[in-house]
Parts: C-alpha cells; sequence; structure tokens
C-alpha cells in the first residue's frame, strides 16, 4: 500500500496529495501542537512539511514509513521554531522534551523498538551511556556536554556519534528495522 502510495505522489497524482492531507493533517497538526502550544502556528508547521514533501516527493523511496518521516520534519520544524523564538521557560522544555521522546517514536507503533533503544543506552560502556544520558535524556547540546565532562566540543560530537553507532549496531538484528533505525538517528541527532 505504502509503495503505491508512494509511487503515485511521485507521479503527482492529485488524489494521493488529497489522501494523504486527509490521512496525515489531523495527526501531525496535534503532534506540532503539543510542541508550539499554538493550534495556528501547529497548522501552519504542518502544511509547510506537506509542501515541503511536494517540492522534494522525488528524493522518497518506496520502502519509507511515510508517517514516521512527516513526523520527523514536522518534530524537527517546530523545535526550530522553538528555537528561533528562544524559547527559555523551563516547564516548557521539559514538556518538548518528553513529547519528543513519546510523540515521534509512537509514529512507529513499536515498543519493542523504544524498549530496546532505552535498553541499549544503560548497557552502554560507562562514558558512552554518560554522553547519551546527557544529550538524549537532558536534551543537553555539544558545547553544554563539552563543559559538563571537561572536553572539546568536537570531543563531545565524535562521542555522541559514535554512541549513536553503538545503538544502532545494537538494534541492527537480522531484519534490521531500518525505518526504526533512520527515526531514532533524526530524533536523537
Amino acid at each position: 500500500m505504502e509503495k503505491d502510495f508512494i509511487q503515485r505522489l511521485q507521479q503527482r497524482e492529485n488524489r494521493a496529495y488529497v489522501e494523504l492531507y486527509d490521512c496525515y493533517f489531523e495527526r501531525l497538526q496535534r503532534l506540532a501542537a503539543n510542541y508550539v502550544f499554538d493550534t495556528d502556528t501547529a497548522k501552519d508547521i504542518v502544511q509547510s512539511a506537506l509542501i515541503n514533501l511536494y517540492e522534494h516527493v522525488d528524493t522518497l523511496t518506496p520502502e519509507m514509513n511515510l508517517g514516521a518521516y512527516l513526523a520527523v520534519a514536522v518534530r524537527n520544524a517546530c523545535l526550530n521554531y522553538l528555537r528561533d523564538r528562544q524559547v527559555e521557560d523551563r516547564h516548557k522544555v521539559l514538556y518538548l522534551q518528553a513529547s519528543e521522546q513519546a510523540d515521534a517514536l509512537d509514529w512507529l507503533d513499536d515498543e519493542e523498538l523504544i524498549a530496546k533503544v532505552k535498553s541499549t543506552i544503560a548497557s552502554l560502556p560507562g562514558k558512552y551511556r554518560e554522553i547519551c544520558e546527557l544529550r538524549f535524556y537532558e536534551n543537553l547540546r555539544y558545547n553544554e556536554i563539552a563543559a559538563r565532562l571537561d572536553i572539546t566540543e568536537a570531543a563531545a560530537k565524535v562521542q555522541v556519534h559514535r554512541a549513536i553507532q553503538k545503538i544502532k549496531d545494537a538494534l541492527a538484528g537480522k531484519d534490521g528495522n531500518l525505518i526504526g533505525l533512520i527515526v531514532f538517528y533524526e530524533i536523537f541527532d
């Protein structure tokens, strides 16, 4: 179904875009509203994400999970929106961190994968686990991680990316749940 739908989008079939809007707009708008706390802004962000998809539809592959792809795009747009407005309210930041981990991964419909990610982080060697916890759970930036661990920002980036690679390696079983790994990387990178 998804493969044929993506193909219809790539062929610029008008009905496919109507179906895309009908299928995803409300869910994506709720997701965006959880981040930006404003319905009109959430609608604008989702519309921009759908327009961006339309403009770059040729980059889609038949194997993609369109819902997860759009959820990540909307989440990233929301975070950019908040960053640009320099949201300082700590309660909003904490809420965003919680909803970021919940909502974006929920599009995977795979609780087992989410549990595996968390247990994999818990089982990482000391320094990698500490870096992951600072980056993914405390949502610290690379420069903040570097300051806390008394390392360079470049070292913090390298260690975060190595930790992500270890997580991806641990999650890539025989079937290699690729979309889960891609979404995981996009969410936490």
